[in-house]
């Protein structure tokens, strides 16, 4: 939709100012939705072992990242199609590695 149709909400904050819809006629339905970041460029900086770094120089024991909130060491400009799931598959592994070393002690 290009054009803004008018409809609105009152006394919401923040305030929906175009394509606002009632939810009042069923069936209702609920999806199970779990939080993701997406499109990190240059979000968290990480060791080969996939330890977050702090702001100042160290790491974090016991916080590992893999995927796009990591993909920032790896991209710089932009990406291949599909890059997102290597880097997901290979670091996952490596901090999953890393977590369970971390766990057994």
């Amino acid at each position: 939709m290009a054009e803004r149709d008018g409809l609105s909400t009152v006394g919401l904050d923040p305030p929906k100012s175009n394509w606002a819809q009632r939810i009042d006629r069923p069936p209702f339905y609920g999806v199970a939705m779990r939080p993701g970041i997406t499109f990190t460029y240059l979000g968290v900086a990480v060791t080969e072992q996939a330890h977050v770094r702090r702001q100042d120089g160290g790491v974090f024991r016991n916080v590992f990242a893999a995927g796009e909130i990591m993909s920032g060491n790896i991209l710089s400009t932009g990406y291949l199609a599909g890059f997102g799931m290597t880097i997901g598959t290979v670091w996952g592994r490596i901090a999953g590695r890393e977590a369970a070393r971390h766990a057994r002690g």
